[in-house]
């Protein structure tokens, strides 16, 4: 009887040795590690606006430029030259389809333009500024306006344009001879006149059509030099 009990004394504490242990070996049974939660990034309400507020700004402004790129306009564009003083025609402009913010006159604007003064000299195919044109007469006070044909030979090799000053001589007749066969000096007639326009002479060939604001007094001895085609030019430096 003594036996029997002791074995099942025995039993009992192996039992509850194994129940301890949580395995049969003896090796301790290992604790769950409790893991802290991960640290979540912190949202910044107004980051987040102004982000959203730029691209949407960005991409009304990539819209904007992107409609008026191609837009065109009309404007008012010079066809024909025109001197400085001389009056504007109808047939001098026409109108141009343009694209971007430009600061030439609408197209709408053409007819104000017709009438007036050239400011500078326009070139074809010139946009058309208010500061081109003026509604002054461009003729100085005691001043005239001559018009001179001259023949090739007879003005510089270059030509002449708007705003030159020139010296205004008048060619001997023939071969006319001085004191001791000496070659008769042309005469100075006016010493610096100022050219107001210049055309290629339709009717000469290598002619050339001036007009010349000269002083009031010289006015007529300018106009015959240039009827008699005896009427040479001289450029001289600005003054």
């Amino acid at each position: 009887m003594t036996t029997s009990v002791n074995g099942v004394n025995g039993s009992a504490r192996s039992a509850a040795s194994i129940g301890s242990t949580g395995r049969a070996g003896g090796a301790p049974a290992s604790t769950p590690v409790a893991r802290s939660p991960l640290p979540t990034r912190q949202r910044r309400p107004g980051y987040v606006a102004l982000g959203a507020l730029l691209v949407l700004g960005l991409g009304g402004g990539f819209g904007y430029l992107y409609s008026t790129a191609g837009e065109k306009v009309p404007a008012v564009v010079v066809i024909q030259p025109v001197a400085v003083g001389e009056v504007i025609e109808r047939g001098d402009l026409s109108t141009v389809e343009v694209a971007g913010d430009i600061t030439a006159i609408a197209g709408e604007n053409l007819q104000s333009v017709v009438g007036q003064r050239a400011a500078v000299a326009l070139l074809p195919d010139t946009l058309l500024q208010r500061s081109m044109v003026t509604d002054a007469d461009p003729i100085p006070a005691g001043q005239v306006q001559v018009g001179v044909a001259v023949k090739g030979g007879q003005l510089p090799a270059d030509g002449l344009v708007p705003g030159d000053r020139v010296m205004v001589l008048a060619l001997p007749a023939g071969q006319q001879s001085g004191k001791a066969g000496e070659p008769v000096k042309p005469a100075v007639l006016v010493p610096a006149a100022v050219v107001f326009a210049a055309h290629p002479d339709p009717v000469q060939a290598g002619g050339t059509l001036l007009t010349l604001l000269v002083p009031a007094a010289d006015g007529p001895a300018v106009a015959v030099a240039g009827a008699s085609g005896s009427a040479a030019l001289v450029k001289v430096p600005a003054s």
